[in-house]
């Protein structure tokens, strides 16, 4: 069984906005489209790149603990 899908919402103003509709409307998307396509891959670069980090300061046993 998989999760259901979740809304997001953004405020734009009126002029980007009509931009993006303009944009979506050119490349036959809608806008939900439009914006998913953006936001997963950087998403998931951003979860692949804390993860490689995360790696790493366990690898050289860095455990974020400040010595004072």
């Amino acid at each position: 069984m998989s999760l259901e899908r979740v809304d997001v919402r953004a405020k734009l103003d009126p002029d980007v906005h009509e931009a993006l509709v303009a944009i979506c409307d050119a490349k036959g998307l809608t806008l939900g489209e439009f914006v998913e396509a953006l936001l997963v891959p950087e998403i998931k670069r951003l979860v692949h790149e804390a993860n490689v980090i995360t790696e790493r300061l366990r690898i050289s046993g860095t455990n974020g603990k400040s010595r004072a």
